[in-house]
């Protein structure tokens, strides 16, 4: 990668994007509330890269990525999210449609029981070595000024990709003992890919979740199958050297407190939650990142854009604890001009 072509030029004050994060993270005084917006694909309609290319080579995700965070100057990069990686180095096929997220086409498992029987995660030799080669690139260009965010799946997502959504609620119905000790293991099978990319040089692991959200299962069953693994995935990450994040796409205002009790750092909402009403759940336990609507973002104006944050800088800003973000990853086809709206909110 030509450095400077791509460097960022942030010198780190204590005013920095970074330590404007962490800070806010904290609950502690920002001069502005900080914008991270999930850029992901987004930054292959942007840059021209393709998204196979951005899925599957380290260099061309980072320029992709570092040439959006230079363009559009917010606080924090992630790396793409792809919520296969994981179960596909553990033996599930894939499908790589042509701009969009590949998904898992083929679930390799029929019963929790095989879960317990796999290996962790042997990162050399899969994609996920992709993902941590682009954490360590971003790292390196603008880990020292901007707060750098890599992707891991949670634990009742991946027991989901290997043995099919369905085969997994039906589980949870008939042997629910044998999906707690296939949960446990996914935790287990997990973590060296945690230590990778904290070791690469993320500065937050996000776990996604999205397979426990009240859409799927009920708020009783996120506290039974979800959570407890969730706090063991917490703890990984912490101990790795790294803040946590939780995001759950979709609907999890009746789960927020349990979500705050994983431990995390900070949870990452989507546009079905209240902003206002988690804020006041959270209560200075969880930081919140999020939520402005994906859909708006596609589709509105940037007028409707800039009301829209301006609204969530209102209800979730008081006391800190908030960075401003979509609510989940950005449409690839998102106007420029609304990712600048959304931007110029927080500034």
């Amino acid at each position: 990668m030509d450095v400077k072509e791509f460097r960022v030029n942030v010198k780190v004050t204590p005013d920095s994007p970074l330590d404007m994060v962490r800070r806010a993270l904290r609950f502690e005084e920002t001069t502005r509330v900080p914008a991270i917006p999930i850029v992901g694909l987004f930054a292959c309609s942007v840059t021209g890269i393709p998204v196979h290319s951005v899925l599957t080579d380290a260099d061309q995700q980072a320029q992709a990525l570092l040439r959006c965070l230079r363009e559009f100057s917010y606080d924090g990069v992630f790396t793409v999210m792809d919520l296969t990686l994981e179960a596909e180095a553990l033996g599930a096929e894939t499908r790589f449609p042509t701009d969009a997220f590949p998904y898992v086409s083929q679930h390799p498992l029929s019963d929790p029981t095989q879960i317990v029987e796999l290996d962790p995660l042997d990162v050399d030799g899969t994609r996920l070595n992709v993902f941590v080669d682009t954490t360590a690139a971003l790292a390196r260009e603008v880990g020292e000024s901007h707060l750098v965010s890599s992707y891991v799946i949670g634990p009742f997502t991946l027991a989901g990709h290997l043995l099919g959504i369905s085969r997994l609620l039906e589980a949870v119905m008939e042997t629910p003992d044998s999906v707690r000790a296939a949960l446990s293991r996914c935790v287990d099978i997990i973590e060296p890919y945690v230590g990778a990319l904290v070791a690469a040089g993320a500065h937050n692991i996000v776990i996604l979740e999205p397979s426990a959200s009240n859409s799927i299962i009920s708020p009783h069953h996120f506290r039974e199958f979800s959570r407890p693994f969730l706090e063991r995935q917490v703890e990984q990450i912490h101990h790795a050297g790294a803040m946590a994040t939780v995001h759950i796409c979709g609907r999890t205002g009746k789960i927020i407190k349990d979500m705050c009790e994983t431990g995390a750092d900070a949870l990452s909402i989507d546009s079905a939650v209240d902003l206002h009403e988690a804020k006041s759940v959270a209560h200075g336990q969880c930081a919140l990142i999020g939520n402005i609507d994906t859909s708006l973002l596609l589709e509105g104006t940037p007028d409707d854009v800039r009301h829209a944050a301006r609204e969530a800088i209102n209800e979730a800003s008081d006391g800190g604890g908030y960075v401003l973000s979509s609510g989940c990853d950005l449409p690839i086809e998102t106007p420029v001009q609304n990712l600048r709206a959304l931007l110029m909110s927080a500034r």
